[in-house]
């Protein structure tokens, strides 16, 4: 054996070394399950809650455009209120994502309408409500449609309730709960989803029920209304933004962190060389001799370091593989964005979509919890089914430690979710407060919540 192949050997392990320390390498965080979820209930009715709508500012429009009025009334209390004559009215609620119709009519008038032989209550007990309802959904299926500029959207089945009040002054109506004709109306409802903010929206009605010459409507976009009308001749009602209605609020960032690179171990190339040095030795203590000579065995064993160097690789962690957060004011800077994203979520409506949105800052098994609870919450009570969305929220932490079943952190922590929806012509407000406890973990360089523990839910 010549003497330089010793040399040989040290440089051929300096190289292959050289070559794996050059091979990036990103470690992924395991996320620990914990899921632990309180009750969240529907909010309450909260009639002294309804916003002060400033005066429009005057601009100039078309000719014909209509008068621009501020948002609706609040939820009325009155439990008297009589129907003294035909009802015919109509409200258009433009969303962001989502553009709903409703249409009221008086219980008596639909009644004579649908089944002119049969005799005429003076109340309708819940079963006569469901029968009727059931009736009407069937004559309602093609009464509406719409289209976003020329596009027309698909039209959904109409959801169609019996409804205690008048138009703009409707109360909630128990699901086994017997209403007096005279207090009794049949609203029809449907929802299209449409762009987070049309340029235009046309509405065609054909539900002409016993020979009704024309539909009032009342539009609502944001904190503005307008009204119109729709004639058995002229069957449209177009509503043109114009930039009055607000755009939804953008989604916070979810908050991040720099992963840091883990020390690669090559086992496989040390393995190799380590043999290779064993099988020098080997040949020095028993005197043998490589047919060839020493060469081709140095470039087969320093080619095979070098592949060798990419198998059996152990990424190994030399510090915590995410940021620890002790200080109350770090946490709230990753605490707060998530909460807000999870009511930024159901601004959509599509169940798909609202997955999507939640996915950015939930993980685990409490992304499919939380969803549940959250439209339970965000969701009218009784027979209404109208979800609120939340215009005002604030989250403040209280203290932080650490979490129990792994990497991340335990926030105790409060906050505010504040919302209205449009109804029937009035306003539901909502207002809750939560304190509770929420568990952050880190995947791949995010901060997701993965826990989330109801301690108490107010509501004022």
């Amino acid at each position: 054996m010549s003497k330089p192949f010793l040399p040989l050997i040290m440089r051929g392990a300096f190289l292959a070394a050289m070559l794996v320390a050059g091979m990036p390498s990103r470690a992924g965080a395991q996320v620990p399950e914990t899921i632990k979820i309180g009750p969240l209930k529907p909010m309450e009715t909260l009639p002294s809650l309804a916003p002060s709508i400033p005066a429009a500012p005057k601009k100039e429009t078309q000719a014909a455009a209509p008068a621009v009025q501020p948002a609706p009334p609040p939820l009325p209390t009155n439990d008297t209120l009589l129907i003294t004559g035909p009802v015919a009215q109509a409200y258009l609620y433009v969303e962001p994502y989502q553009t709903r119709f409703e249409v009221l009519f008086d219980a008596a008038t639909m009644l004579k309408w649908l089944s002119p032989e049969a005799p005429v209550p003076k109340a309708l007990t819940p079963e006569q409500q469901k029968q009727l309802c059931e009736m009407a959904v069937l004559r309602a299926a093609d009464w509406c449609a719409l289209s976003t500029g020329d596009e027309v959207l698909p039209v959904p089945q109409p959801l169609v309730a019996v409804i205690k009040g008048l138009p703009g002054n409707t109360l909630p109506l128990k699901e086994d709960e017997e209403v007096a004709l005279n207090q009794a109306l049949l609203g029809f409802m449907w929802e299209f989803p449409t762009p987070p903010a049309p340029h235009e929206l046309n509405v065609t009605w054909k539900g002409w029920v016993q020979g009704t010459p024309k539909l009032p409507v009342r539009a609502f976009f944001g904190a503005l209304s307008e009204t119109g009308e729709i004639h058995s001749t002229v069957k449209t009602y177009r509503w043109r933004n114009q930039g009055r209605l607000p755009r939804p609020a953008p989604l916070a960032a979810v908050p991040q962190f720099e992963v840091p690179q883990p020390t690669r171990l090559p086992l496989g190339g040390i393995l190799w060389l380590l043999g290779g040095l064993g099988f020098y030795f080997y040949l020095k203590i028993t005197d043998h001799k490589l047919p060839g000579g020493s060469l081709p065995f140095i470039a087969v064993w320093l080619l095979g370091a070098v592949l060798m160097s990419q198998l059996l690789v152990i990424p190994i962690q030399s510090g915590p593989a995410s940021p620890v957060v002790t200080q109350v004011e770090e946490a709230q800077k990753i605490v707060s964005p998530l909460l807000r994203n999870v009511y930024r979520a159901f601004d959509h409506h599509a169940e798909s979509d609202v997955y999507d949105v939640l996915a950015r800052s939930v993980d685990g098994e409490l992304l499919r919890k939380l969803y549940l609870e959250t439209i339970q919450a965000l969701t009218l009570e009784g027979r209404e089914g109208t979800r609120v969305t939340i215009a005002e929220f604030s989250a403040n932490v209280d203290k932080v430690g650490p979490n129990p079943k792994g990497e991340g952190f335990v926030a105790e922590c409060n906050w505010m979710a504040r919302g209205i929806v449009g109804h029937w012509g009035h306003s539901h407000p909502r207002v809750n407060i939560y304190n509770a406890s929420v568990t952050i973990t880190p995947a791949n360089g995010e901060w997701k919540l993965t826990g989330l523990e109801v301690q108490e839910v107010r509501r004022l």
